[in-house]
């Protein structure tokens, strides 16, 4: 839940592993890509839960916001969205068709809007459709979560490889025609220099590759923690609470007794806390190298 941003500061305290409670921990990134005078659209769930608390959740990211530069546009008003707040299933094919039509009408309207960014974890589901109608970089939920998750795994295209395993300190040297294939080289004006093909390595024991495998499979597999809410609803592909939207091992911890009310207001009960406290940790005991929570609300 993206009001999860009410707890952002609490969690940070907790956990040792990044915590990113809610989308809106992009805002600086974002912020920075563009030009001073250019507009970001926030979407939410809701704008009249979020604005009143607009200064207080942007500086909770870690950056002061001008009030002017961010948009905050509630999604109530779309036909079929007020499933959102009923906790039943959104229709996608309902919603889907408004929340292009409210976008692209704010968009004609304010030309200076040069991104968006989703606020509430149920909205990742159309930021597809909104890329492929407004040609406009969109960020969500599932964004924020890939750009944690990504700074743990191997890079495949470039820089030492196996790293997971072993490595003996040195970087080899780039030879010019190195990152082609044998037929390119083939094709190369100039040759001189050019890289010639690597010996194969020689095959390792059966049980030493197999060891290697499983020491790999396991670097490479980062887990992605997630708190929840004491709130059930059907999620759809794009959900942050959803296994199917991401490409690695995600992790729920529902916190027993934590509202949605709760998230919004900013404030836990002494026992709620407690229950919070032990979810972070629990997750950061199974592994899990970054935690998110299901509310966007968790941030402040």
């Amino acid at each position: 839940c993206g009001f999860m941003m009410a707890f952002q500061i609490l969690a940070r305290k907790i956990a040792s592993k990044p915590v990113f409670m809610s989308s809106m921990v992009q805002c600086p990134i974002i912020a920075a890509a563009f030009d001073p005078g250019d507009h970001i659209l926030v979407l939410t769930a809701n704008d009249k839960s979020l604005k009143p608390q607009k200064e207080v959740l942007m500086n909770s990211c870690g950056f002061d916001v001008d009030e002017n530069r961010f948009i905050i546009q509630g999604c109530q008003d779309i036909p079929g969205f007020d499933a959102v707040a009923k906790g039943q299933a959104v229709p996608l094919d309902v919603v889907q068709p408004g929340m292009v039509k409210m976008v692209m009408g704010i968009i004609d309207r304010n030309t200076k809007i040069a991104g968006i960014l989703l606020e509430c974890t149920e909205l990742p589901p159309y930021a597809d459709a909104l890329r492929a109608a407004t040609g406009l970089p969109v960020w969500d939920a599932i964004t924020c979560a890939d750009f944690y998750i990504n700074a743990h795994k191997d890079n495949p295209r470039f820089g030492i490889n196996d790293w997971q395993a072993q490595w003996d300190g040195t970087v080899d040297e780039y030879a010019f025609g190195a990152n082609l294939i044998e037929k390119d080289k083939a094709e190369l004006v100039n040759k001189a220099g050019t890289a010639k093909p690597k010996p194969k390595p020689k095959a390792k024991s059966k049980a030493a590759a197999q060891k290697l495998i499983k020491k790999l499979t396991k670097k490479q597999a980062p887990i992605l923690g997630v708190v929840r809410l004491d709130y059930n609803y059907p999620p759809a592909a794009g959900d942050i609470d959803c296994p199917g939207s991401y490409d690695y091992d995600v992790l729920f911890r529902m916190v027993p007794g934590l509202t949605f009310d709760m998230a919004q207001a900013g404030r836990m009960t002494h026992q709620v806390q407690q229950e919070f406290t032990s979810a972070i940790k629990w997750l950061e005991a199974k592994g899990c190298v970054g935690i998110t929570g299901d509310c966007g609300f968790m941030m402040a």
